[in-house]
This record gives structure tokens, C-alpha cells and sequence, in this order.
């Protein structure tokens, strides 16, 4: 795969930027649209005394047009060594309570934020601002992620995504959120903490994609047709298969990542919540092969068993990832057809 880069844009490009997408200010766009200017080349012809004449269009509204124009005249000019850090690019895009939901929602600021995890709630946030409501806080969050999602905050952003997604695909096209511990005294990220970080631009450009536990690089057709084969697999197995098998199975696929194709391979069967694995690298559905896997414990220990010591046995097998609980256990064993109850929680196989 090669290493992405960032798209120059050119003053042609960005003239043809509709106004209502470019990132000018909602008093902006309303103003210029009834006059009859829809796009950005067509508001170039506009001088100020021009501007000021519109109704409603003020001082704040033409300082807005300023703004836009100098950033645009950045990215002209290519942007890639003197791109801000993230904290202060979401500084000039977005005021102080956008900024705040923002931070709070990604957990920007929180080192223990997890991408997987729950999120802190518009009502805890609105809690946080004295005098706001919960509604008020999604209005905000709303208003933060268009102007996030617009053409210039998103050809800003451009240079973070890129910078990030050469760092994932300099780990194999792949990193997970325990990893990336390692980057969080980046200077890019400006202060903030790079789960969230990549979280927010994840879903505000295409090159990041998350999923479950981990942040890849990988096109999501190509990533959707691994996963696809590996579940088909272990569904058509119904049993543990060896971690060789399945990267054999997926080779096709990953080619281009040559060396690195194992550890894909093996983090997105450690972290996708249907599959589980076992201390010896076979992995496996529990869906529809945990009765093998009770089968084989019971058949090996040869004595009926507790089903908390058929638990403690299960989970001696499973990666961490993979242990169940007594519950769990105890009901995959009442619904084995070769398991049969011999006392009180206890349980063997029916025919030895």
C-alpha cells in the first residue's frame, strides 16, 4: 500500500466550493445566497463596500469572509509543514461551547477515554454548563460537527488525517486503542489524547476507519470482504481452526501488506467481539462451536464436572479476550445434546 498524501488544492478547486458547504458562517451563507452567490469564485468578485451594502452582512460577517479566505489561501499555498496542531485548528473552527462538547463527546482531554467505551452524555456535559439543557448540548454538538464536516475544516483537517493514517500504516494498516498509548505525546495532537483524536477523524474523513477495538487504514471493501471470510470459515468449521488456516485463507486479500499480514490477521481475530481464541492460536464461534470446545474438555478430563470447574478449565484454554463467566458456560452446557446432567450443577458426557 502506499503511503497516502495530502491533496494540494488548487484556487480553481476551491472556487468551486459551493457557500453553503464551504465553511463560511451561517450569516454569511444566508446573506449571499438570495444576492445570487453560490459559490466561492463568484464571492471573490465581491469587495467589501460590496459586501456591507447586503442586508444583514456586518463587520462580524465580513471578518468571517476574511478568515475563510486567509486558511483558503493557506491550503493554496500547501499547508503540510505548517499545518497547526489539532487542539488549535478546532480553536479556530469552533467557539467555546462547540469546542467543549466537542472535547467532552471524543474525549479529547481524558487519558482514560476509551473509543469502545460509553461516552460521556449531552446531559453530563449539560450538567458541566450552568443553565444549559440536554437539548441545547446536541444543538451544539449538531452545529460543532457540520462546521467540522465542511470543505475548509475538512481540507484543514486533510493534513491530520494523513499524518495519522501513515502512522497506522506504518503498524501493519492497523493499531489498537491499547497501542496507541505509545502516541500520545505526539505534538500534532496538540495536548489531546489520540483515541479520541482519531475517533473525531474517523468520521470526518475516509482514510481512518474504527472498529470494535482498533483504528485501521485499509479500504473498507477490502476490510469487509477479510472479515467476511474469516467468519465464513470459522461458521463452516464449527470448531476451533488454526490461526495458519485462516491467514492462508485471507492471503489473497492482504497480499500487498506482505510481512505484515499476520499481525492484521491476528487483530482482528483478538478483537472481533463474535470470534473467540484459544491460548494456542486456534480461533473459533462460540456461537456455533463452543459445544465442541466443552466437549473436548469434558472427553479430556474423563470424570463428570462441576460447571464452575468446566468454567476455570474453558478459560485456562482462552486468550484473555475470550474467558467467559460461570453463566455463560453453564448455559452452553444445558443446551449440549452430548452433555448430560449427573447430580447438582454437575455435568459429563452421555456416551464415553
Amino acid at each position: 500500500m502506499q503511503v497516502f498524501k495530502v491533496e494540494v488544492l488548487s484556487r480553481k478547486t476551491i472556487d468551486a466550493w459551493p457557500v453553503a458547504e464551504s465553511g463560511l458562517c451561517a450569516r454569511a451563507v444566508n446573506c449571499l445566497e438570495p444576492a445570487g452567490v453560490r459559490t466561492i469564485g463568484e464571492l471573490r468578485g465581491w469587495d467589501d463596500a460590496r459586501l456591507l451594502d447586503l442586508r444583514h452582512f456586518g463587520a462580524a460577517t465580513l471578518k468571517n469572509v476574511r478568515w475563510f479566505f486567509r486558511w483558503a489561501g493557506r491550503l493554496e499555498n500547501g499547508l503540510s509543514h505548517s499545518a497547526p496542531h489539532l487542539q488549535a485548528m478546532l480553536q479556530e473552527f469552533l467557539n467555546r461551547d462547540e469546542l467543549h462538547v466537542i472535547e467532552q463527546r471524543y474525549g479529547l482531554l481524558d487519558h482514560l477515554f476509551r473509543p469502545h467505551m460509553k461516552r460521556i452524555t449531552l446531559q453530563e456535559i449539560a450538567q458541566q454548563l450552568s443553565g444549559v439543557t440536554r437539548e441545547r448540548v446536541r444543538q451544539i454538538e449538531e452545529t460543532a460537527l457540520g462546521a467540522l464536516h465542511a470543505r475548509l475544516s475538512r481540507a484543514m483537517t486533510a493534513h491530520h488525517e494523513v499524518y495519522w493514517a501513515n502512522k497506522i500504516l506504518s503498524r501493519g494498516c492497523i493499531v489498537t486503542s491499547r497501542e496507541l498509548s505509545e502516541w500520545a505525546d505526539d505534538p500534532m495532537l496538540g495536548g489531546y489524547q489520540p483515541w479520541g483524536t482519531l475517533l473525531l477523524l474517523s468520521e470526518a474523513h475516509e482514510r481512518i476507519n474504527f472498529r470494535h477495538d482498533y483504528f485501521a487504514c485499509l479500504p473498507p471493501p477490502v476490510f469487509n470482504q477479510v472479515e467476511k471470510q474469516i467468519l465464513q470459515l470459522l461458521h463452516e468449521a464449527r470448531q476451533p481452526v488454526p490461526f495458519e488456516k485462516i491467514l492462508a485463507t485471507v492471503s489473497d486479500e492482504l497480499g500487498f501488506l506482505n510481512g505484515q499480514r499476520p499481525r492484521l490477521v491476528t487483530v482482528l481475530l483478538d478483537h472481533h467481539p463474535e470470534i473467540s481464541g484459544t491460548m494456542d492460536r486456534r480461533y473459533f464461534l462460540p456461537a456455533v462451536a463452543i459445544d465442541r470446545v466443552l466437549t473436548d474438555i469434558l472427553r479430556d478430563e474423563s470424570r463428570p464436572l462441576h460447571f464452575q470447574e468446566v468454567t476455570r478449565l474453558y478459560n485456562a484454554r482462552m486468550l484473555p479476550h475470550s474467558r467467559r463467566g460461570t453463566g455463560y458456560i453453564l448455559r452452553a452446557l444445558t443446551m449440549m445434546e452430548n452433555a448430560r446432567r449427573v447430580s447438582r450443577a454437575v455435568y459429563d458426557l452421555r456416551a464415553r
